[in-house]
């Protein structure tokens, strides 16, 4: 019974130095990968720096978010005049001439200003022309196609 006391408590020592063998080699890896880390980090605290490279990260995503914030604001207030409320009809604007190559667009931001593009299309020439819309009226007097091209474009604005 002797015996096996001793084969059982020398190979529980075998065992254990074993295990401090290897932490021992698992220890001095991180220990090396450690000194790698602080190296050339001056005489700071790691954790000091740590922290100090936190604060200027949230400075910085201070001040990204307020100049988004600021950004979106302008955008914001200038969407009310861009265009982008449309209306098109397309129309034979003369009885010998098919397939619809005359149009009428208009183009108006949420004021209900824009202008009207008219292009009339004939064999021998092509027109264009223009007309300002001002709170939804035509400064100069519209045709049918012009009016229903800005009444499908007024239908747009919310």
């Amino acid at each position: 019974m002797d015996n096996y006391l001793i084969h059982i408590f020398g190979s529980l020592s075998g065992l254990c130095l074993m295990l401090a063998v290897i932490n021992y080699i698992r220890l001095s890896g991180m220990i090396k990968k450690y000194k790698k880390l602080i190296k050339g980090l001056s005489k700071e605290n790691v954790e000091e720096l740590m922290i100090s490279y936190s604060k200027e990260l949230n400075s910085v995503k201070e001040k990204l978010e307020h100049n988004i914030n600021a950004r979106i604001l302008t955008l914001e207030n200038k969407m009310d005049s861009c265009i982008k409320n449309v209306g098109i009809v397309n129309y034979n604007a003369f009885k010998n001439i098919s397939n619809n190559m005359s149009f009428s667009i208009a183009a108006l931001n949420d004021n209900k200003d824009g202008i009207v593009f008219t292009g009339i299309y004939t064999r021998e020439n092509s027109y264009v022309y223009a007309k300002e819309i001002k709170n939804g009226k035509g400064l100069k007097t519209l045709s049918d196609e012009e009016q229903e091209a800005l009444e499908k474009a007024l239908l747009k604005i919310k």
